[in-house]
């Protein structure tokens, strides 16, 4: 048999596409086995990627999950949103779980030294800043540090303590509260 006339499908490569799919196998890993536990094979493996691709496309599993922090931010910025009703909307947003990832991820980072000071870079340039310039004067570093402080400590308190349950009033007080914040009434 001439092998020459067996045609083999061609497997086209799209490196947006397994750089994106490395980020998702990525943010699941991190998020369930935390930084030191997570393993780029792993994160190659449920990406259905070769095993060295997570290597190519970010170098090392730190930048990997800086990669990852940053995209997570990115998708779930607030920094685009109208400032009024703002607390409203976080708090209907933290009761329905969609910032949990970031602060689970957040809160796992920091207790390991080598994910700890991505963590904090991450957190002062993709989160403090923008958000500091988002909210504008006055004290507007402070306002988005406490702002940081609330959202985060809700979703713990929230979604890791009290297993999601929260009074209306106590709901209502902390929408408030964030609307002060951002309107700079505190």
């Amino acid at each position: 048999m001439d092998t020459s006339e067996l045609k083999f499908p061609v497997r086209r490569r799209d490196p947006v596409r397994t750089k994106a799919r490395i980020l998702s196998a990525a943010v699941e890993v991190f998020t369930q086995l935390g930084y030191r536990q997570a393993g780029l094979r792993e994160i190659a493996a449920r990406a259905d990627v070769a095993s060295s691709l997570p290597v190519k496309y970010f170098g090392t599993k730190a930048a990997l999950f800086e990669a990852v922090l940053i995209e997570i931010v990115r998708a779930n910025s607030v920094f685009t949103w109208k400032k009024e009703r703002f607390g409203e909307t976080m708090m209907r947003l933290i009761l329905d779980r969609s910032n949990v990832t970031i602060t689970a991820m957040l809160m796992q980072a920091l207790a390991d030294p080598e994910s700890h000071d991505v963590a904090v870079r991450v957190w002062k340039d993709h989160m403090i800043a923008p958000l500091a310039e988002w909210l504008g004067p006055p004290d507007a570093e402070g306002r988005a540090g406490m702002l940081f402080a609330m959202l985060s400590g809700l979703t713990f308190q929230i979604h890791g303590l009290a297993a999601g349950n929260v009074s209306p009033d106590a709901a209502v007080w902390a929408a408030k509260t964030l609307q002060a914040l951002v309107d700079g009434d505190v």
